[in-house]
């Protein structure tokens, strides 16, 4: 009788069990390559979803891959991501949105720091959504001119190799030609070219403004050094930059960025189809300066300058 029983209650623990147990996520990150910005938006997509109660080991599981700035890899990543069947793919990155998107038209993608998802084909695919990190050219030009009134040449480094990166040269070229400023071009392909490329500039220009280029950016200190051993100011679209030495930006809040697509992956992952949620772009931007930097190569600051940035550095 007491066997009875107790197989009786196994069959009712099991039951319970059952019942009652913790439903498991699976969200896959793939990411082109390391630096600040990036690595600020995975973390807070991830503090995100853990406030939403999401939590990694009881009812949330994490894959995380990198490509190292890598195409090719990016590839192989977006391949290996897909295979694993996850709930989610969250890609950060133009390169890395474009080839988990090859590898899958199922999956729901989530894509961050894509700043035209449209140049980069994105737009099409039914299982994409996410959130830019796009900043107008007028902006960024105007941005320059702010700092350097008479300013008649910008140089800009970019990956040729990037859609998005041509779109913002071109974009930036039609905005400098009507304000009279000449745009010289210096284009990579690897984060170890960039070096070369800087110092082809620093003879030719007034200020470097740099895009949102991955590539670009995992080489910043390279830039930094080059322009203020030449005093040439760099200037961007990415407000980390700011706080690794560059003059100052317009740009994303990576940390709010990050919890954006917490929500967007938490509408996905409590049903809500991935087609009825669209593309957003970020809702308002930032304003850096670094006084030390422009201290450094004997760039003046107004007080009415300073007075408009959200962060003094």
């Amino acid at each position: 009788m007491r066997l009875f029983f107790s197989f009786i209650l196994v069959g009712i623990l099991s039951c319970l069990s059952q019942a009652y147990a913790v439903e498991q996520f699976h969200i896959a990150i793939g990411q082109i390559v390391e630096h600040q910005a990036l690595d600020t938006l995975r973390d807070s997509l991830k503090q995100g979803l853990t406030e939403k109660g999401f939590i990694e080991g009881q009812n949330l599981k994490w894959t995380y891959e990198n490509a190292q700035g890598n195409p090719t890899t990016a590839v192989q990543i977006g391949q290996k991501l897909t295979s694993l069947n996850p709930n989610v793919i969250v890609t950060l990155s133009t390169p890395m949105t474009q080839a988990v998107a090859k590898a899958t038209s199922t999956i729901p993608i989530v894509f961050g720091a894509v700043t035209d998802p449209a140049a980069a084909k994105l737009t099409n695919h039914k299982n994409i959504t996410g959130l830019t990190d796009f900043v107008p050219a007028q902006k960024q030009i105007k941005l320059v001119k702010l700092f350097v009134p008479h300013v008649k040449a910008i140089g800009i480094i970019f990956n040729s190799g990037e859609a998005n990166s041509q779109k913002q040269a071109e974009e930036l070229k039609a905005v400098a030609k009507k304000e009279g400023i000449e745009i010289v071009e210096a284009t990579v392909s690897k984060s170890s070219e960039v070096s070369a490329a800087t110092k082809t500039l620093v003879e030719k220009v007034d200020a470097i403004l740099l895009p949102t280029d991955n590539t670009v950016i995992s080489a910043l200190e390279t830039i930094l050094k080059t322009g203020t051993h030449y005093k040439i100011p760099i200037f961007g679209s990415d407000v980390d930059i700011v706080r690794r030495g560059a003059v100052a930006a317009y740009g994303v809040d990576w940390r709010i960025s990050g919890f954006t697509l917490a929500e967007i992956v938490n509408k996905i992952l409590k049903g809500v189809p991935i087609n009825e949620i669209p593309i957003q772009n970020p809702q308002a931007l930032v304003f850096y300066i670094n006084l030390t930097t422009a201290q450094k190569i004997g760039l003046q600051v107004s007080e009415t300058i300073r007075k408009r940035a959200d962060m003094i550095l």
